[in-house]
């Protein structure tokens, strides 16, 4: 068996995925926002379109999670929350002005933090990257499919 100091993949995607979320954590808590909050923010459409079930798809989010963040985020008044004249069932959410100007802000420290992570790793090894990345995604999405049935 290895110990926690030997290199593996997972451990080392483990620990990457630790270094980012305290450096979004502490990029984000000036703003009194979650990394969770300013993900549904940045996914939500100025216009009004989106339904909070299609939200809860594009962050691969419970109903019930989505819903816990709307209602904080709504309450700091980033998001409205209106009912889908379509279909009485939906309910549409409208990122407000105050949630937009949020978005754009802390958006642009995020960005100057990816340059600075892809920093000396060139265009085509940030490819092969995300390739790699995909596949070890699929692979989780299908081991946890096929080991639960």
């Amino acid at each position: 068996m290895k110990s926690c100091d030997e290199e593996s993949i997972g451990r080392l995607l483990y620990l990457t995925t630790q270094a980012m979320t305290l450096h979004a954590e502490k990029v984000l808590k000036p703003y009194g926002l979650t990394m969770e909050q300013f993900i549904l923010l940045k996914n939500m459409p100025e216009d009004g379109t989106l339904s909070q079930n299609q939200l809860c798809e594009i962050v691969e989010k419970s109903a019930a999670n989505v819903t816990r963040i709307l209602d904080r985020l709504e309450k700091k008044a980033f998001v409205k929350r209106k009912q889908n004249p379509a279909d009485r069932r939906s309910t549409l959410l409208l990122l407000t002005a105050q949630g937009r100007g949020m978005v754009e802000e802390v958006w642009s420290l995020f960005e100057s933090f990816s340059n600075h992570l892809t920093k000396g790793i060139s265009t085509q090894d940030q490819h092969v990257l995300m390739q790699l990345l995909y596949k070890i995604r699929g692979n989780l999405d299908t081991f946890t499919d096929n080991s639960f049935s």
